[in-house]
């Protein structure tokens, strides 16, 4: 079985037309193809049966990406969790959990808890390799370490490496990573890989033992099993991946099929990265846009933007002016392969907008799209036919540009009604309708009145 995107060697090359090489679309789909898996966090794989030795190390759940759900045998010992988006597959896999809780905080609350424990656990080294290094040295003998090794080989067996496991408001919120022996025979499943160990062993090779990126997984302890949870990927700094993509084309595929993406930095507040959390959540369909925490997490988190909307729009409060800033955070526009920053420019960003956009609605008449009568877009594409640009900017006077292009608007305007009525004239003399505009492509609309068909002039 090969890779997904061969499939779609045939739809792309009829897309293409003509006679595109087979081999060459091909491995363009296929570095396509991973460039979504890693970018979703899935391998879209076709269904298959496969065995899977798990050992959590204590925590209630694990990432098992891809997994249909209602495929496990029954009496296994663990439950699969149905993703909140699309119900018929699950991410997060639930082995023995303490008794349910009666009561849980809403979604979005915990969330944003749990942003600020992911924050906390990034300001403490617990994210870094390090960690998981220190990790497997307190809690694995030495002599069952070599044991570790040899099973962590099996693809089919998965260990995952604690890194936090805490219940609060009837949430459990945890982050793990699973530890991975790197070989060919390796299933890709669209994650990163961290390797653990730099120096070589006695035949002078570096062990390929590495760990998956940090995946926070935050479930509701009010059933058992649970039936609902957030799983996300948390990407640090040292993740470098290609951005030279046009995102705008995988946008809608990553956030309508994909496990979201946290991105960390050390210059990241907690609120900022606890916001990130939410709107996450919010952008990937597992929580609605009404929930109260959304502002207020705005608000925390960028308050110079809030400030600065409610001064400069009269909002009554800081709650509307961050339900203002909201308004505008609906389509994510970056790569999370961007990193942290990019997150904070689209903030600011979408808050000079929600600036703009008001004084065009308090003041229309200080524009010039809206003294001639058109809009901002028609504008900016008439204005090189009035102007010319001086080191990357238009410089005119604004009175000249407006008066000549409502002429020439008015021209414009003239010239349609002029054809329009020529068009009339010729249906009326027997003309169908594409005689008509094929005649007034070769004549002037004012020849329209003497032109009749051939054989019926009267």
């Amino acid at each position: 079985m090969g890779h997904w995107s061969e499939g779609l060697v045939n739809e792309a090359a009829k897309l293409i037309g003509g006679n595109p090489s087979r081999q060459v679309l091909t491995d363009m789909l296929a570095q396509a193809g991973r460039e979504i898996e890693v970018l979703t966090g899935r391998s879209f794989q076709p269904l298959r049966q496969s065995t899977s030795v798990i050992e959590p190390n204590g925590l209630p759940f694990v990432d098992i990406p891809d997994m249909q759900v209602g495929s496990m045998e029954p009496g296994a010992g663990a439950w699969e969790v149905p993703d909140p988006v699309n119900s018929e597959i699950a991410t997060v896999l639930q082995v023995p959990l303490a008794s349910p809780v009666p009561n849980a905080a809403h979604a979005a609350d915990a969330l944003w808890v749990a942003g600020q424990l992911v924050a906390g656990a990034s300001q403490t080294g617990r994210l870094t390799s390090e960690h998981v290094l220190h990790w497997l040295g307190t809690s694995v003998d030495r002599e069952q370490r070599n044991d570790l090794f040899r099973r962590v080989m099996d693809p089919a067996f998965r260990y995952y490496v604690p890194v936090l496991g805490v219940p609060i408001n009837g949430w459990w919120i945890q982050i793990a990573r699973r530890l991975v022996w790197v070989t060919s025979e390796t299933e890709d499943e669209g994650r990163l890989y961290e390797l653990l160990l730099d120096k070589a062993n006695a035949s002078g090779q570096i062990p390929p033992l590495a760990a998956t990126e940090a995946i926070l997984v935050v479930a509701p302890m009010t059933r058992h099993p649970a039936d609902w949870a957030f799983t996300a990927r948390i990407w640090t700094e040292q993740v470098q991946r290609p951005i030279d993509r046009p995102w705008r084309r995988l946008a809608k595929a990553i956030h309508g099929h994909g496990i979201p993406t946290i991105t960390l930095d050390p210059v990241s507040t907690s609120y900022e990265i606890a916001c990130q959390v939410v709107l996450k959540g919010y952008w990937h369909g597992y929580i609605r846009g009404d929930e109260p925490a959304l502002a207020n997490a705005v608000a925390m988190a960028y308050p110079r933007q809030v400030d600065r909307i409610q001064r400069e729009t009269h909002a009554p409060d800081r709650a509307s002016a961050a339900a203002t800033l909201l308004e505008q955070l609906i389509h994510p526009g970056f790569d999370p392969a961007r990193g942290a920053e990019a997150t904070r420019r689209y903030v600011r960003r979408k808050a000079s907008i929600a600036v703009m956009q008001y004084r065009k609605s308090e003041a229309p008449d200080r524009y010039p799209w809206t003294q001639v009568g058109i809009s901002e877009r028609r504008y900016y594409k008439l204005l090189p036919m009035f102007a010319q640009k001086v080191n990357g900017r238009y410089e005119y006077d604004y009175d000249d540009v407006v008066a000549r292009m409502k002429a020439h608007l008015n021209l414009v305007d003239k010239t349609r009604e002029v054809r329009a009525a020529a068009l009339e004239v010729l249906r009326s003399h027997g003309f169908g309708d594409e005689a008509a505009r094929k005649w007034l492509q070769r004549h002037s609309p004012e020849e329209a009145v003497n032109a009749w068909p051939r054989g019926r002039r009267p």
